[in-house]
């Protein structure tokens, strides 16, 4: 089994190095989708670990005019993947290794299942999250055979040929894993979003922050 990890990233500091660092050693293959736009020291670090790992990394520049182009890039790059799975990777995605291994010995237990859903930790701060996020559940692991993005971003939804894999109406094609990420779209610029004025419906409200897991706060010096 091989795995090829796709990112599409504009102004992805501080966190992009150290998202990318968290899941190299378990990737085939990494593709990486750079804005021309960006303002920021991503390109810099992006060529740092694209260096460090030559074998690994393939790194591209894009121009991004419309949010129909990031459902095109997300596209491309799945159809220059050649891993058996794709591991969906933002730049705001940051993966205990523990819980990653956890993931991955689930890929191939169930040739029905054609992509795994996690719930992540939103993180508010250092230390908490947003409790309003317990019940949102993202496609991160899908099977690359037949999959392909409908819709222009924010809405685009994986498709496996025709059908929907979303994770409340996808019985019997889609799995929800009791595993975790951290999600640090609090923490940072979402530049894509605020680029195209995303309507405020697709923002989520921050509820109640609770404290995180003893078991997860170990991960966190790695952040800070």
């Amino acid at each position: 089994m091989k795995i090829t990890s796709n990112t599409i990233v504009k102004n992805g500091m501080p966190f992009i190095g150290k998202v990318l660092e968290q899941v190299v050693p378990y990737m085939d293959e990494m593709i990486i989708s750079l804005s021309v736009n960006s303002t920021d020291k991503t390109r810099e670090e992006l060529e740092d670990f694209r260096n460090k790992y030559p074998d690994k990394v393939r790194l591209f520049a894009e121009d991004v005019p419309k949010l129909k182009d990031l459902t095109r890039i997300r596209n491309e790059q799945i159809q220059d993947s050649h891993g058996d799975w794709i591991l969906f990777l933002d730049d705001d995605d940051f993966w205990p290794r523990p819980e990653l291994e956890k993931c991955i010995t689930e890929l191939d237990k169930d040739p029905n299942i054609l992509a795994y859903h996690v719930n992540p930790f939103q993180l508010t701060e250092d230390k908490k999250y947003d409790m309003h996020w317990n019940n949102k559940f993202f496609a991160k692991w899908l099977r690359r055979d037949g999959l392909h993005f409908r819709k222009p971003w924010p809405k685009d939804m994986p498709f496996n040929r025709n059908r929907p894999l979303y994770w409340k109406h996808s019985e019997g094609l889609t799995k929800i894993l009791p595993y975790r990420f951290f999600h640090l779209s609090y923490l940072k610029e979402y530049t894509f979003r605020n680029l195209y004025n995303v309507p405020s419906r697709y923002r989520f409200k921050m509820g109640r922050s609770l404290e995180l897991p003893e078991e997860f706060k170990k991960y966190i010096y790695e952040l800070f």
